[in-house]
């Protein structure tokens, strides 16, 4: 953790609404696009990153730092998350943006658009297939960078089971997606 982000945190915990808005400013964007990889709505993440912050903001008093404030933040957004679509009875739509773009360039010259869209809905497909925990230990340590012991803080599980969720789901991506990959023809 940083030096000023300490700082924010403890002035935040003094009550400080200015410090807070800091840690806001510093990690929203991060905590929306998650929420938009596990929601696949933009007005739905946007809601939800609120949400998160309120919540936050409610308990950043009961923050030990026994963990980085940006894995306390996460478990917060991930429980967020999960009862919003536990609430909806939604089917998370999830998009791997980086996926789609390495994709796109492998299959640019031998591809017309139309097949690069059942490309992405394969990719959209597969990563439905996972389970919640695979599904997020993937866009978590892939996506957004998380170590696997951040992923299973936020998961609320250990490294090593966080390490089989992420096992478990790349096995499954790469045999559903195998028909997409460069030389499976």
């Amino acid at each position: 953790m940083g030096g000023n982000e300490e700082k924010w945190i403890a002035h935040a915990k003094a009550g400080s609404r200015k410090a807070f808005d800091r840690l806001i400013r510093t990690h929203s964007a991060r905590v929306f696009y998650f929420l938009y990889d596990m929601t696949g709505q933009y007005e739905d993440a946007q809601d939800l990153t609120q949400d998160v912050f309120m919540k936050a903001y409610q308990a950043i008093g009961r923050f030990r730092g026994d963990s980085k404030f940006s894995t306390w933040i996460y478990r917060i957004a991930y429980n967020v998350g999960v009862d919003y679509g536990r609430q909806k009875g939604k089917k998370r739509q999830v998009l791997l943006e980086k996926n789609e773009k390495e994709i796109l360039q492998q299959t640019r010259d031998n591809r017309d658009p139309a097949e690069w869209m059942g490309t992405r809905e394969a990719i959209d497909s597969a990563m439905q297939s996972l389970t919640e925990p695979q599904r997020m230990a993937v866009l978590m340590h892939h996506e957004q960078g998380f170590s696997m012991r951040e992923v299973g803080d936020v998961l609320g599980c250990s490294e090593s089971t966080a390490r089989v969720h992420l096992f478990r789901g790349l096995q499954k991506l790469r045999k559903k997606l195998h028909d997409f990959s460069p030389g499976a023809e």
